[in-house]
């Protein structure tokens, strides 16, 4: 139990470092904007001098546990040096592979490419595999980010995702040559006004028995004002999405 608390303490923490590895990081950042936003990114949890600091302990602590006591360096800023060398080889080979991706992705949605880079480049806080996962689905479903119709979302573990929107999912539809029509069904059962659950029905041409799929307003709200504004237009959209996903993925 105690192992078990102690792992779910620093979880968090470990996470961001974890999460900051993998983006395009350099101890010595020259940028003051990119200190902001990566500062006011991360909550005020941890400073942006303590985490540039803290990345460096962390992977170094990480590759120290794996050698044996004999093995292990005396000098802790040899390693720490070898650990800078070793997250840029990463850090160059993703690079590489998202501006190859860059290049596909804008000509398959006839976009300049200029503008594509330009978009992502503002997307500061993200990890560049999420980025490259973006590019990927942008790509395969032929659906345009800067239509928002993909998009990046970060939660509270501090994870991010690139993810289909509603209006590239209803895009994927609507293009579809199976698709056959969309119904929706909400509860009689409502909760100040809104229903407990909603259902979307997705039909196909070439299926017997339509997708159907059911969301419950609890366990998909959040604390975002939108939901608090237009709670029946959120759970229809989280509905279709996960409906859509299933029908014609």
């Amino acid at each position: 139990m105690r192992i078990k608390r102690e792992q779910q303490k620093m979880g968090k923490r470990t996470f961001t470092l974890k999460e900051l590895a993998q983006r395009n990081f350099n101890p010595a950042l020259d940028s003051q904007s990119q200190k902001s936003e990566l500062a006011n990114g991360l909550n005020g949890q941890l400073c942006l001098s303590q985490i540039e600091e803290d990345l460096l302990d962390f992977t170094t602590k990480e590759r120290s546990k794996a050698l044996p006591d004999s093995a292990k360096p005396k000098d802790i800023s040899k390693m720490r040096v070898n650990t800078e060398q070793s997250l840029a080889l990463p850090i160059e080979l993703i690079s590489k592979l998202i501006q190859k991706e860059i290049n596909k992705t804008a000509q398959t949605l006839e976009l300049e490419e200029d503008e594509l880079r330009a978009w992502l480049d503002m997307q500061v806080m993200t990890p560049k595999q999420t980025l490259l996962t973006l590019l990927r689905i942008a790509r395969e479903h032929a659906l345009d980010p800067l239509k928002e119709e993909v998009a990046l979302a970060l939660y509270d573990d501090c994870h991010w995702q690139a993810y289909i929107t509603v209006e590239g999912y209803s895009k994927i539809l609507n293009r579809h040559p199976a698709f056959n029509g969309i119904a929706f069904t909400e509860s009689e059962e409502n909760r100040e006004g809104i229903p407990i659950w909603m259902e979307c029905a997705i039909y196909r041409k070439d299926r017997v028995q339509p997708t159907v799929i059911r969301e419950y307003f609890e366990e998909v709200k959040n604390d975002q004002t939108i939901w608090m504004k237009m709670p029946r237009r959120m759970l229809r959209h989280r509905v279709l999405q996960q409906c859509a996903r299933l029908a014609v993925w």
